[in-house]
């Protein structure tokens, strides 16, 4: 786990977790000034919790309320990068792809002497390159450019606009580049009348019989996860007889290279994002801080009313395979079901079977991180057979059960960093560790800890031990 330390010292931690929370890196180091270097970066955040600005790792809805200095700052750094080895940041990063993190980037792109990059190992900027390409993936669902940003020079063109020099968080963006709204509210008006007077019983029966499904952009692949969003396009796609599951914009229909039918039905999907409005260089924790909710509605069209679109419904994964986890699973000899109605996972002791969601259910901007946890959460508990490891597992409910939950989920976060998954510990995991003690004896809550750690220990090495099973 990163401390203060090792973050003062790398600017690519510094550009990496000021995206990850939507500040600068400039507000990260004047807010953790005052610690001292071994304090743990999370550490230092949740410090943070009890004052009236509090830092936190962003969720999805929160994103839009992060810091444009930010973006631009982390598009200047890729930037200079991409101009040193010609390449857009996407390209740079397929190449890291199985090389070694301490191979150089002159080594692996054969660059021409560069005093900045030369020395930069894969290991210190893969991480960066990631949590930017899931940046730029996010802005071009907004639709806020007429291009897709696919490269940091992109951005930062689009960033450095004298237009956005007085903004300071990226919804100020999203309100300038889409105040055409009033242009669209008559038509999501219409659409609320033409669906009632089309059916004024549809509605009814459609709750009763709906069958769930989700809705993807078919730009870039991601759920339209509202409520209302699904809730309309659920309602539409029944009334219109549509087949497909994928909606876009016209404009990235036209960006995909097609047309719309004429008289093409639309949809309208929402966007909601929390704003707080506080300065993020504002460190007076008596300063008081409010929150509101915005909305950014867009219109999109299915699949089916395009023209000459022969594309699938969407089902693929963005959860990355990783290689030695599959391959030890085979020689394991685990057995796994997977299902993609049932978003479930479970570990079924008589039958010794695991039963996990499919890959394409998960789609949240961790999605790899989120399969795999998952995952050997519940391989740990296979670990548990009486011809494995042969833990107690108890009944639903009892200390038992309890303390083998807690077991299972301390595994799934050593096996997280053994097979370099996530080198820090989930929030997520921590929340649900806590959940569990809290059900155990709170007299013996450390001595709980320390033995769940040690059979989450004994039940990890027999799943995976480095160099022992690498091949």
């Amino acid at each position: 786990m990163v401390n203060l330390a090792e973050f003062r010292k790398s600017f690519f931690l510094q550009h990496e977790y000021a995206l990850a929370t939507g500040r600068s890196v400039q507000s990260l180091l004047t807010r953790s000034a005052e610690l001292h270097g071994n304090t743990q970066f999370n550490s230092f955040l949740y410090k943070t919790q009890s004052t009236s600005n509090p830092i936190n790792w962003l969720d999805e809805d929160q994103c839009l309320n992060s810091s444009i200095n930010g973006l631009r700052q982390a598009s200047q750094k890729i930037a200079s990068l991409e101009i040193w080895l010609g390449l857009p940041y996407s390209e740079i990063l397929s190449a890291l792809a199985y090389k070694h993190n301490t191979s150089s980037l002159e080594q692996l792109f054969n660059g021409s002497p560069n005093e900045e990059w030369a020395n930069v190992t894969k290991g210190g900027v893969k991480s960066l390159l990631e949590e930017f390409d899931w940046w730029c993936d996010f802005l071009n669902t907004l639709d806020i450019h007429e291009h897709d940003f696919e490269s940091a020079q992109d951005l930062l063109v689009f960033l450095e606009q004298p237009l956005f020099k007085q903004l300071k968080r990226l919804v100020d963006i999203v309100q300038i580049t889409t105040a055409n709204w009033e242009l669209d509210a008559d038509v999501f008006a219409n659409i609320n009348r033409g669906l009632r007077k089309n059916n004024k019983e549809f509605l009814p029966e459609w709750l009763s019989t709906i069958n769930a499904s989700n809705h993807y952009n078919a730009k870039s692949h991601r759920e339209y996860k509202s409520l209302h969003s699904w809730f309309f396009l659920s309602i539409i796609a029944q009334v219109y007889g549509y087949k497909s599951n994928l909606w876009a914009t016209q404009q990235q229909w036209k960006k995909l290279g097609y047309e719309l039918k004429q008289g093409a039905k639309l949809a309208p999907v929402f966007h909601y994002f929390k704003v707080e409005n506080a300065d993020e260089f504002d460190n007076d924790d008596n300063h008081r801080t409010e929150s509101t909710f915005g909305r950014k509605i867009s219109i999109v069209y299915n699949a089916d009313e395009v023209i000459g679109y022969t594309g699938k419904n969407f089902a693929n994964t963005k959860v990355r395979d990783i290689s030695v986890l599959s391959r030890r699973i085979d020689e394991l000899a685990i057995n796994i079901e997977y299902s993609k109605e049932d978003g479930n996972a479970a570990y079924y002791y008589d039958d010794d079977m695991i039963k996990m969601p499919h890959k394409e259910l998960f789609k949240a901007k961790d999605s790899t991180k989120a399969y795999y946890a998952t995952l050997l959460h519940e391989m740990v508990h296979w670990t548990g057979h009486e011809t494995r490891c042969n833990r107690e597992f108890g009944l639903f409910g009892d200390n038992k059960y309890a303390f083998e939950e807690l077991v299972a989920e301390i595994g799934s976060s050593f096996l997280c960093a053994r097979f370099g998954i996530n080198k820090k510990v989930r929030a997520l995991s921590i929340s649900y560790i806590a959940h569990w003690l809290e059900q155990l004896d709170d007299k013996e809550w450390m001595n709980h800890l320390e033995r769940s750690a040690t059979l989450a220990n004994r039940a990890s090495t027999y799943i995976y031990l480095p160099k022992r099973d690498d091949k």
